[in-house]
């Protein structure tokens, strides 16, 4: 899944005028200074968002999201996530008289008829009928669908400005 996001009127009107005051290549040069440092800010937060928002392990969350810097070449950055939903034995299901219990999206959620199977990883799986098979496994929240969502979004559009901030705050360091 890859989603950009773009505020490039802005962007590249500044970006044009730094060229003519510096030329093209310290422009460049300090422009992708400073997505990478903004962009790694706004990485750090968007993955302690991800993991606040969704109760997903910060272990599984780092493993699954990725920081592919600027260069004076390519003058973006790219953070992506990968992975599927994760089971709810990551989110400490127990099981209970009344069904399965899991701590998911910052509360107790609770799952009835449910139950766990120690020989599949602890997974909590459901009956799809009234036969005792065929079942199902219950599943929780995703790293690329999470991304998208709430804090974690926020996280990741509040660098925009401070971009722009950063890359200002270099030129005049370069002039």
């Amino acid at each position: 899944m890859r989603i950009v996001f773009l505020d490039a009127d802005d962007v590249r009107i500044r970006f044009e005028a730094a060229c003519k005051r510096l030329g093209e290549g310290d422009a460049r040069r300090a422009f992708s200074m400073a997505l990478n440092k903004e962009g790694r800010k706004s990485f750090t937060a968007m993955r302690r968002a991800l993991s606040q928002q969704s109760s997903i392990p910060r272990g599984a969350v780092n493993a699954a999201m990725r920081f592919k810097g600027a260069t004076p070449i390519t003058l973006s950055t790219t953070t992506s996530g990968s992975g599927r939903h994760l089971p709810l034995s990551s989110f400490g299901a127990k099981q209970f008289s009344y069904g399965v219990r899991a701590r998911i999206w910052g509360r107790a959620q609770t799952f009835r008829s449910a139950f766990i199977i120690n020989r599949f990883g602890n997974g909590a799986f459901k009956r799809k009928g009234n036969a005792r098979f065929p079942i199902e496994q219950l599943w929780g929240p995703a790293v690329p669908v999470e991304m998208l969502r709430d804090e974690a979004h926020a996280a990741w559009t509040d660098q925009h400005p401070r971009v722009l901030r950063e890359s200002e705050r270099l030129i005049g360091l370069l002039l």
